[in-house]
């Protein structure tokens, strides 16, 4: 199902040259949260889901929203030593990086500000990242990694939690794209409270055997990993959030997009941009008041806003270092 252009427009805002939602440049602090996206390298299109992501946000007025933008793989180490993001200068930590280790100056201030009450959120590949960074590992709980390389965790066919360890069973994967439910684990969570349990989220991509220390971990959300997509049956976490230290660290994992994809419903899907909204809110705020979009996705239909060709921060280019 897809929303009519009049319907759509009411919801999300105006439309710009080359039908890209934005809304008119918030005034800079405030009570706007205040959220760094980090970027630059990733397996998947970065130059596109950055800017979704950052559009989706502004969206609601209540986030100022900057990019931080690493050297390009292979770049030489003086551009890395000027790469310094300023995360005691945000409120939310947005990754969507998936690549070279960062420098250990960064990697150092990354877990400071996360130690010292900072919010994370890690989008989709960016739970791919950093083998080997122990830390990471521990603030995120569960990522892409090896069957040998961290406990599993799934719900089976009985709506049973099982506990897998680490050289039993798979390792990280998924199936092909399609439509798939997410269901509320916490239905009562400020996040999900007056969502709908469970509602379709269009044409993405669900990763499973999700590997790691798998530690305190909240799920608040998971999505059943049919057989039929090339999954594994079962009902695989799909946002969660793990304490460390004073900080939080919530993994966001729908949202995929290659480069060269021409089909963005994963980020078109209302669902995908209400609940991203609302998990950076409760994130940093511990409450939501981002309203549910009246349409919304059912159990049976997804619901995908227009197409839109993203014109990177447009109007914005000011406050982006991608352009």
């Amino acid at each position: 199902m897809t929303m009519d252009r009049r319907t759509f427009l009411g919801s999300t805002g105006a439309l710009v040259a080359g039908g890209w939602f934005v809304r008119g440049a918030p005034a800079l602090g405030g009570d706007n949260i205040r959220v760094l996206i980090l970027s630059g390298q990733n397996n998947h299109d970065w130059r596109r889901t950055t800017p979704f992501m950052q559009q989706i946000l502004e969206s609601t007025g209540k986030f100022d929203v900057r990019v931080s933008t690493a050297p390009p793989n292979g770049s030489p180490p003086e551009a890395w030593d000027a790469w310094r993001p300023d995360f005691a200068a945000c409120d939310l930590v947005l990754s969507d990086y998936n690549g070279e280790l960062w420098p250990e100056p960064v990697r150092d201030h990354f877990v400071k500000f996360v130690a010292d009450g900072g919010r994370v959120v890690i989008q989709h590949a960016a739970n791919n990242a950093f083998p080997g960074w122990r830390e990471y590992e521990q603030m995120v709980g569960l990522l892409w990694r090896g069957a040998g390389e961290g406990a599993r965790m799934y719900w089976n066919e009985d709506n049973q939690l099982v506990r897998e360890p680490a050289g039993e069973g798979i390792g990280a994967g998924h199936g092909g794209l399609h439509d798939w439910p997410i269901a509320a684990r916490q239905t009562a969570h400020p996040i999900f409270a007056d969502m709908p349990n469970s509602w379709m989220h269009a044409h993405d991509e669900l990763y499973h055997g999700q590997r790691g220390p798998a530690e305190n971990l909240n799920v608040l959300a998971t999505a059943k990993s049919t057989r039929a997509s090339g999954g594994t049956g079962w009902h695989e976490p799909i946002v969660w959030w793990v304490p460390y230290e004073t900080g939080r660290v919530l993994t966001f994992l729908p949202g995929h997009l290659w480069g060269g994809q021409e089909d963005t419903r994963a980020f078109r899907c209302i669902g995908f941009r209400c609940l991203l909204q609302r998990c950076c809110q409760w994130l940093v705020t511990d409450h939501v008041d981002i309203p549910v979009p009246d349409p919304f996705p059912t159990a049976q239909e997804t619901l995908v806003g227009e197409a839109a060709q993203p014109a990177c921060c447009f109007p914005r280019r000011t406050l982006c270092d991608i352009c």
